[in-house]
This record gives structure tokens, sequence and C-alpha cells, in this order.
């Protein structure tokens, strides 16, 4: 390689880890190693523990560069050398979060994408769908660097002193406050092997420097699925790394036909995917900011009958419009329709060329 072309790959890896607003986004940067359990607490720079669940920090120590056989389960880190371990479901409502901070506010108005990765240890009696991002104007309950004012319920600062180990209720936080979930839309998160990529996409006020991670919802309110047949205690425990919070540049223009990226669907089926999620998210978001309108345009390949074709189509359409109709968007505001194979975009001559095909379409509207 020359080196040309090695600065190039640095700038260009540079300017996109440059993007990320999250301090330490990988927990590379602590104090101590650790050698117990719960040493994610004023330990790992910039990140705190808002109640008093004492969420736990894995990174290899000593002579060995293994960080695999851990509480509850397996996992090597995602990203760097680092990660941690949480529990989002146990008896007695008991929690744990993490606490990051932001290099700067976000912008008012602006549009973020909100992304981290979990694994489900391998002990867990049950998976869970609720993880959610709390975004908040102050840390909530702890300093990274002294006691958390949570060790002192009569102290000067009362707006915590209702937290405890169990769940952080937002609705009860004295600070401003937004919680971002759709547990509603996704399957539950079970992969014991692999990462599993959590995606939120957030329209900012402008007040959010401090956000926490987790699961806000009471035992009764929790989905959660049985993993094990026989277990001895029910709860869930979570491996997470590499979390990110970018800004997104809209650059939607009226009267312009836009193809969806990653809006997906099954084979004949009209089933949205979860990969779908997040570019409807920002459509939607972008249409909650202004007073247009919009049309979708659902399309397949010529395989089938032709009318077939048609409904499927027109199936797709109606999917895409119901779930942006279901964040919020006025139904008045929307139009969807079906074409079938009759518009495609290249020649069906291939497989590839068929995907291509299989698409929607939107167009904004004054």
């Amino acid at each position: 390689m020359t080196k040309f072309l090695f600065f190039l790959l640095l700038l260009t890896f540079q300017l996109a880890v440059s993007q990320n607003l999250v301090k330490n986004p990988s927990f590379e940067d602590f104090e101590k190693c650790p050698w117990k359990l719960g040493m994610f607490n004023s330990n790992v720079n910039y990140w705190s523990c808002p109640n008093h669940g004492s969420t736990d920090f894995f990174r290899a120590c000593g002579n060995t560069n293994e960080t695999n056989q851990n509480y509850n389960g397996e996992q090597t880190p995602f990203l760097g050398d680092a990660y941690a371990g949480m529990y989002c479901y146990a008896e007695d409502d008991y929690r744990e979060y993490i606490q990051g901070e932001l290099k700067e506010k976000l912008q008012a108005n602006e549009t973020y994408t909100i992304q981290f990765y979990i694994s489900l240890a391998e002990k867990s009696s049950f998976s869970i769908k609720n993880m959610a991002v709390l975004f908040t104007d102050e840390r909530i309950g702890a300093s990274t660097k002294s006691a958390s004012i949570l060790n002192s319920p009569e102290g000067s600062n009362q707006k915590f002193g209702n937290l405890s180990k169990k769940f952080i209720n937002p609705e009860a936080l004295k600070i401003q406050n937004n919680l971002i979930q759709k547990d509603t839309l996704i399957p539950f998160y079970n992969d014991t092997k692999e990462w599993m990529q959590v995606t939120f996409t957030y329209q900012a006020t402008g007040y959010e420097q401090f956000f926490t991670i987790g699961n806000f919802k009471a035992n009764q309110e929790t989905a959660i699925n049985q993993e094990k047949p026989e277990f001895k205690y029910p709860f869930t425990y979570y491996y997470i790394d590499a979390i990110s919070i970018e800004l997104i540049k809209n650059t939607y223009e009226t009267n312009t036909l836009y193809t969806f990226k990653n809006v997906l669907f099954e084979f004949d089926k009209a089933n949205l995917l979860e990969e779908s999620v997040e570019e409807l998210d920002k459509l939607y978001l972008h249409l909650k900011g202004n007073h247009l309108n919009v049309e979708i345009y659902g399309h397949t390949d010529p395989v089938g009958m032709e009318l077939h074709n048609k409904k499927l189509s027109e199936k797709r359409a109606k999917v895409v419009s119901d779930y942006l109709i279901k964040s919020g968007l006025e139904a008045s505001r929307i139009q969807w329709f079906g074409y079938g194979s009759s518009k495609p975009i290249v020649d069906n001559t291939s497989e590839e060329n068929r995907a291509l095909n299989r698409r929607v379409e939107f167009k904004l509207l004054k």
C-alpha cells in the first residue's frame, strides 16, 4: 500500500469516527483494570451508573488478552478490548444501566442515529425487547469522579432521591428528559453468539447532553421471552458495546423520486423487516418538521402472476404508509400506490437486476 493511500484511508477513518458524539464509546478509557464485578461506575471515564445498580466492566487484564469468559456467559468485545454487562430484567424490578456523556449538546430539530450492540448472556433465563435510550439535560444520580449522591438520600440534591436499585421511571425525574423506545416493532434480542445491533432515530430538542441505556419498565410491563425451559432465577443480562450517536443530514427535496435503500421484505410477503425501521423513522421525522405530503410507490419484479404482483406491491406500499401513520403522521398527508412489475428501473435479465426492481419509492409534495 502506498503512503498516500494509507493516509487517505486513515483520514477517511478519522472523519468517520469524529462524527460520533459519544465520549469513550467503547469503554477503552478507564482508570483500573477490572478484577471483580461491578467496576463500571467511577472507573470507566465519561460513564456512570445512574441508580444503585452495579453495572459490570469487562476487559482483559494481566497476562491474558482474553475477555470471553465472563459473568453469566461468554463473549468477546464487538469493538476494541472492553465492553460492559448489565441486568435489564430481574426479580423485584432490579435494574442496571449505563449513562454516557456527549461531546456537545444535540442540536434542536436535527435528526440523529443512535446505535449500539448487545448480546444476551448464555445463562439468561429470558430475553427482552424493551431496550431504550433516555436523553437528559444533566447527569442522573452520580458523578464519574465522586461518590454518588444516591449514597446520601438526605443530601442537598433531591432530584434523584427517589432512585434505588429498581427501574428508573422517567416520569418521576425532576429534570428535562425524553425516552426513546420502539419495543412493539422489534423481535426479542436473544442472540447469545453474535452481537445484535440496536438502532434508534431521534429528533433532538436541544438540551440533550447525557443519555442512559437500559430497560425503563417494571417487570410487569416488560415484554419477556423464555429462553431456558428450566431456570432457578428469572433474569435477563446483556453485554453492551460500541455506542454511537451521529447527526443525520436530511437532504430530501420536493417533487424528487427517492428509493428506500433498506426498506426490505421477506420473499413474497409484505411484513417490514427490522432493518427497515431506521430509514422510515428518518423520513417520518423529516415530515414531522414540515407541512409536506408524501406518496409511497411499491414495485415488484416480474416473477409470478401479474395480478398477484400488483396486489403485493400495493400491500408493501400500504405497510410503509401504515408505519408512518402509526408513528404519528396524519393519514391525510400520505397516499400509496402499487405498480407491480410495470415500472422496472433495470432489465430483468438477472437476479441482481430483479432485486433492484423489487423496491419501494417515495416522493415529497407541497
